[in-house]
């Protein structure tokens, strides 16, 4: 994939070896326009076809990850009877959801409704101790973004947050254990980018496969989603590369 952004692309694109920064760039408050969100949804599939990507950090330019939908926009879009960003969110959840290529959400300031939803897409969430998360539509008179919190948090505190419109500090959703412990606001891009190296490290076909198991068992029983697990394993264990760190880890090689 070629890492050349231009100033004006809402969504710019870095590579370095095996691992590609993805930042949204509408400053202040990289609202989600139609550009930008149509931009996500082919990059997920262009990143997904490049077999020198093995793992994707993502963040946010200056100091928001995102404020959500533009809502200029989507009013423009409403009172002109046309549609507007948000007609582009069930098309861009489902490609961050199917991915399979690993994605780290690096949240450098707030995120906030659709921009909180794109977080919570990626596989493993670290955040600055200055970020804050919410639900902030009830404010200006729109809803979404309910079902995603519910993957990191419990009722009770997604319906405070999607109620009342109040942001939550990012340090207390690490304190819950729902993303990982945060860090300076400093450090969060060289540590986003260090796991992202670690997991481009590993076997491909092995990672595909993990994803794919979590995202087959999330909404499972129990033994319904192990099960699911176990098929996927027995696939993996055909292949040569798992055959091969098997005989490594014994030392029969």
């Amino acid at each position: 994939m070629q890492s050349t952004p231009h100033v004006s692309t809402p969504v710019l694109v870095t590579c370095d070896g095996a691992v590609a920064t993805v930042t949204l760039a509408m400053p202040p408050v990289n609202a989600l326009d139609s550009a930008a969100l149509e931009r996500l949804i082919g990059l997920v599939a262009e990143i997904d076809a490049d077999p020198a990507i093995r793992a994707v950090v993502l963040t946010g330019q200056g100091r928001c990850f995102s404020a959500g939908l533009d809502l200029a926009e989507e009013l423009d879009a409403i009172e002109a009877g046309r549609p507007g960003p948000s007609m582009h969110g069930v098309a861009l959840y489902e490609a961050l959801t199917h991915r399979q290529t690993p994605w780290i959400a690096a949240i450098n300031g707030a995120a906030l409704g659709a921009g909180l939803g794109i977080a919570v897409c990626c596989d493993v969430i670290l955040a600055a101790d200055n970020a804050m998360v919410g639900l902030p539509e009830i404010n200006v008179g729109m809803l979404g973004g309910a079902r995603h919190a519910m993957r990191l948090l419990g009722h009770s505190t997604v319906s405070r947050l999607l109620l009342t419109g109040r942001p939550l500090p990012a340090a207390e959703l690490a304190r819950r254990g729902a993303i990982e412990p945060v860090t300076t606001p400093e450090a969060l891009l060289p540590e986003a980018l260090a796991l992202a190296r670690e997991i481009a490290g590993k076997d491909p076909v092995a990672i595909r496969h993990a994803l794919a198991c979590l995202r087959e068992v999330e909404d499972m029983p129990l033994v319904a989603g192990y099960a699911a697990e176990m098929a996927h394993v027995a696939e993996l264990a055909r292949t040569e590369t798992a055959q091969a760190a098997m005989r490594r880890f014994l030392k029969r090689d």
